[in-house]
């Protein structure tokens, strides 16, 4: 009886290649966030920091409130940036997610080829010493 080997060890290559890749891109994603979060803080830091002038000219009052309207306006993107972000990386998850299942499906082909393999070798083997069994009692019976 000819060996034959896991004809889907190629695929499973592949989807473990697949899931790699999908690692890396919710590493890449989190570094994203990561990134988009502390622009947030940063612009938060900055709105903080710009005080409206207790005493000043109506020139400078209004400069200054253009600027923390500016600066709140920065914000709230660096806010919508940092949830697109979060979005991302829950996306990045499931696809990464979706690619172990794909894997861990081969995988268990995988496993139930060389269970089947290995008992039908296991038959084959005991057929053989039976059959020999067979012979030598044969040949004992023999005058």
């Amino acid at each position: 009886m000819a060996k034959s080997g896991f004809r889907l060890g190629a695929v499973l290559r592949a989807r473990k290649a697949q899931e790699d890749m999908a690692k890396a891109a919710v590493v890449r994603a989190r570094a994203d966030a990561t990134a988009a979060i502390q622009r947030v803080r940063a612009r938060e830091r900055d709105l903080d920091g710009r005080a409206v002038p207790d005493a000043a000219t109506a020139s400078a009052y209004a400069a200054t409130l253009t600027s923390r309207h500016a600066l709140a306006g920065e914000l709230a993107a660096a806010i919508g940036l940092s949830r697109i972000a979060d979005e991302g990386v829950q996306e990045r998850m499931r696809e990464l997610t979706d690619a172990a299942i794909q894997r861990r499906t081969i995988e268990k082909l995988q496993e139930r080829h060389d269970a089947t393999r290995k008992r039908t070798e296991a038959a084959a083997e005991a057929k053989a010493v039976d059959d020999i069994t067979t012979a030598n009692a044969h040949r004992e019976d023999r005058p």
